[in-house]
């Protein structure tokens, strides 16, 4: 299954097949300068998005994640931006994660 993420500072929407949900984080994860900022709660807003969805379970086959960073991307990702995002999406229990 694959979801869409747009990711917005302290807001995550999370789109797939008919389904969405928007989830805010219990602790800000947006950094002065980059949009995740710290890690771990942005990892758990995404976590809590998909089992939003019913995504997530026991029997449940680990998604495909497209993010799509919508703020504080002026000239593109870096490296290191694209790699948190791909680390936050993998940490959230995706197969695969593709950032855009």
């Amino acid at each position: 299954m694959e979801v869409h993420i747009s990711i917005f500072s302290n807001r995550m929407e999370l789109s797939t097949e008919g389904s969405s949900a928007t989830v805010y984080p219990t602790i800000s994860y947006v950094g002065r300068r980059i949009l995740v900022g710290t890690f771990q709660p942005a990892v758990d807003c995404l976590r809590e998005g998909m089992k939003q969805l019913g995504l997530s379970g026991i029997l449940k086959r680990k998604p495909i994640l497209r993010l799509e960073a919508m703020e504080m991307n002026e000239g593109g990702l870096s490296e290191v931006e694209e790699r948190c995002l791909r680390e936050v999406g993998l940490s959230a229990g995706a197969r695969s994660v593709e950032v855009r």
